[in-house]
């Protein structure tokens, strides 16, 4: 069992799940994202085989998008999952307290 640092921010109003994509973690992301997205088939995918694990791609209604290394997936409980890159997430999303 695969076992992730998955925390709860603030989204102006809303509250959403999310984690960051580091390298060790990427089988883990794929497997959650897999487990409670509301798209068909298979919704999120590692780097090819046998090279690192450098991303996650991610099925969305606008389509394919893919979420690098410092990158943070979101979840919004509806089973909606989007990547947003890191300057971007560490300025509009605020950890809720004790979600360490």
């Amino acid at each position: 069992m695969l076992i992730m640092d998955i925390k709860e921010y603030q989204h102006a109003p809303e509250l959403i799940e999310a984690v960051q994509v580091v390298g060790t973690e990427v089988e883990a992301i794929v497997t959650w994202i897999n487990t409670y997205s509301n798209m068909q088939g298979i919704v999120g995918q590692t780097a090819i085989r046998g090279r690192s694990s450098e991303y996650v791609d991610i099925q969305t209604p606008e389509g394919m998008r893919r979420a690098g290394l410092g990158d943070y997936v979101c979840h919004d409980g509806s089973g909606e999952f989007w990547p947003v890159p890191k300057s971007i997430f560490e300025r509009r999303f605020a950890l809720l307290t004790g979600g360490e």
